[in-house]
């Protein structure tokens, strides 16, 4: 009697060899897609960085996790979001040396800090990846859009939070901390036209969450400490720029808050030069985008700042 069925070994090595090629298969198109897809993200500046999570990740409704996790936030700003990416001045070279004649560059127009660098923005998609991004991470991203009307900026790259363990002092000593950063840099560059202490708000998301135009934005507010002397100058500066804000897209800004008193700095570092201003962007729940927003405008309003 012939065998009517083929031998179940030869039958098992066949389903062996399929499921091999198909593992082979899966890794190779793995390996190929994430080194095409680095390469892609490598030819990016911050601001393309930026855009692509907020139009091919953070926007994207696919469900494909065997693509999302080469296209997901972790990948793409632990691996390329870096601020040696940045086409800054460098800091050193910005403040001159006692033993050289060095020139300061007079092209550098906007100083921008952050006194409490790890304030986050608790954006939800984003906390998927365990990634916060902070007032750092949008200090650069603001420079990029005055670098792009033209206008170079100095983000400072110094850590407060170095100083603090360093003097072992608590976070409340912060405005002293950061005051070592800035002091000699505002002293010897009397070219800065204005001077950020960049920060975020702590309030709700219905006090920080503007929608114009079919657009969200992070609402903007400017802080003016009034226990100094000279302190006329900078509410001048936060008056012309509020006012620059509110005319660009109404709504945006909350405004400016006035500090003084028991319970407040009252000085926030202002009192080193009548071109600072203190300016918290969004709250804890605003999102990348809405951030983004944001500064775009912002970086337009200090464009006509500095025009005027």
């Amino acid at each position: 009697m012939q065998k009517r069925f083929k031998p179940r070994k030869k039958k098992n090595l066949k389903i062996i060899k399929f499921i091999f090629i198909i593992i082979i298969i899966y890794f190779s198109f793995n390996l190929t897609y994430k080194l095409i897809y680095k390469s892609y993200i490598s030819k990016l500046n911050n601001l393309e960085i930026i855009e692509h999570i907020i139009n091919n990740t953070k926007n994207n409704k696919s469900n494909n996790s065997f693509l999302s996790k080469y296209q997901n936030p972790d990948f793409i700003l632990k691996n390329n979001f870096n601020n040696l990416k940045h086409e800054d001045i460098v800091v050193d070279n910005l403040v001159p040396d006692e033993n050289e004649e060095n020139e300061i560059n007079k092209d550098v127009l906007v100083y921008i800090y952050s006194t409490h660098e790890t304030e986050s923005y608790s954006d939800k998609y984003l906390e998927v990846y365990n990634i916060k991004p902070t007032v750092k991470t949008i200090s650069y991203i603001l420079s990029d859009y005055l670098k792009d009307y033209g206008i170079n900026s100095l983000v400072e790259t110094g850590s407060v939070s170095d100083i603090l363990r360093k003097n072992s002092w608590s976070y409340k000593y912060s405005y002293e901390a950061s005051k070592e950063l800035i002091k000699d840099k505002i002293n010897n560059n009397p070219t800065f036209k204005l001077i950020i202490d960049l920060h975020r708000d702590s309030s709700p998301l219905n006090a920080t969450l503007l929608e114009y135009n079919n657009l969200k934005y992070a609402k903007i507010l400017f802080v003016v400490g009034l226990e100094h002397d000279n302190y006329e100058a900078n509410l001048n500066v936060a008056n012309k720029l509020n006012d620059l804000l509110t005319n660009e897209v109404p709504g945006i800004s909350r405004g400016i808050s006035k500090k003084s008193g028991t319970g407040v700095n009252g000085i926030y570092n202002q009192d080193l030069s009548e071109k600072s201003v203190l300016i918290e962007i969004g709250g804890q729940y605003n999102e990348i985008e809405e951030l983004n927003n944001s500064l775009k405008v912002l970086a337009k309003v200090i464009l006509k700042f500095i025009e005027e």
